[in-house]
């Protein structure tokens, strides 16, 4: 018997049995009294060395984070460092890029360091191994908060954003400026099935009642190579569309790129909203219509999230955030446009 089974029969997390065994946070009776009526029928006993060593944490929270684009992720990490110097505490980073064995390996030596909580931004392939990873740092007295994942039913702490409400509002933005023929760039995304960006964009098609077609629809990843690919496609088909939707600051970027290789205007000549403002193209003169995920809004909830689990326990909490829409003028219809007029 373990902490994990405890808390599986309990059906509630470890984090909470860990407060019941510690008499240590808040706990509802209700469930107090049913975990430690399971231990006592079980005759569970915790090895007092281990419970030793998880009581006792150092001044540092670790961030383990996945790659993301830059814009995004900067600025999710400089948030978190100021909130956590708020509090007297430093940051110890770990970067995973895109690789599952480093998540598990910045989780490992996490643990090593004696974290007092982490924040977690998981890799696109994470799958059960980082469920269990979060469920021994839970074990240990380690509160842990995801940040931008929303893919299981698992119990935890998250702050995420609604992105298929984030997507809808950006082609409903488009289809009110007069567009109907409207190209999506999607990304890869960690959200359950229906609740992901394409969704919003397909969703919103639908309630406008604007026929869907496949090769307006181009399958792309977080980098500025599926933004320029993606427009490369589309305005080579036959009946290119008016507009184009990226899920991401990369593709949007590359969207860029391709539009001022072939001299097209933005909000005239082709219509274009972007993921998460990109101050770059801004301050280079060319104003990008953007759909904003506050990712300073997701560092500051999350830190939040995580303190208020410290001094607590608190029951585990899922925050949604609002986003909102910067107007620059790239959403315009402008006039119609074609590669072969432009010679």
């Amino acid at each position: 018997m373990t902490i994990n089974d405890i808390a599986k029969i309990a059906g509630v997390s470890v984090a909470t049995v860990s407060r019941v065994m510690n008499k240590k946070g808040y706990v509802r009776e209700e469930t107090r009294k049913k975990v430690e009526a399971i231990i006592r029928d079980h005759g569970y006993h915790p090895n007092a060395v281990a419970r030793s060593l998880i009581s006792s944490h150092s001044s540092l929270i670790a961030v383990i984070m996945a790659e993301r684009p830059f814009s995004f992720s900067s600025k999710v990490l400089e948030t978190i460092e100021s909130c956590a110097g708020e509090q007297g505490d430093s940051v110890l980073f770990y970067g995973t890029g895109a690789e599952q064995e480093r998540e598990l390996r910045a989780f490992s030596q996490a643990f090593e360091h004696q974290v007092k909580g982490i924040l977690l931004l998981p890799v696109m392939e994470s799958g059960e191994a980082a469920v269990n990873m979060i469920r021994e740092a839970e074990a240990r007295e380690i509160p842990v908060v995801l940040l931008d994942w929303d893919l299981y039913g698992e119990d935890f702490d998250r702050v995420v954003v609604d992105n298929k409400q984030v997507l809808y509002d950006g082609t409903r933005l488009l289809l009110e400026e007069g567009h109907r023929k409207i190209g999506v760039i999607t990304c890869r995304e960690v959200a359950k099935e229906g609740s992901r960006r394409r969704d919003g964009y397909l969703q919103c098609m639908k309630d406008h009642q604007i026929p869907l077609k496949d090769s307006y629809i181009y399958d792309g990843d977080f980098d500025e190579e599926s933004g320029y690919d993606a427009c490369r496609t589309f305005f080579a088909l036959p009946d290119p569309p008016t507009a184009v939707l990226a899920c991401c600051s990369s593709a949007t970027l590359g969207c860029f790129h391709y539009f001022k290789e072939q001299n097209m205007e933005l909000g005239k000549d082709v219509g274009l909203v972007g993921f998460d403002d990109i101050s770059l193209v801004e301050s280079m003169g060319y104003p990008v219509t953007t759909l904003d995920r506050l990712s300073r809004e997701m560092g500051r909830n999350a830190c939040s999230l995580l303190y208020q689990s410290m001094r607590n326990g608190a029951d585990h909490k899922k925050i949604v955030l609002a986003t909102r829409t910067i107007r620059r003028g790239s959403e315009h219809m402008g006039r119609c446009f074609s590669l072969e007029t432009k010679g």
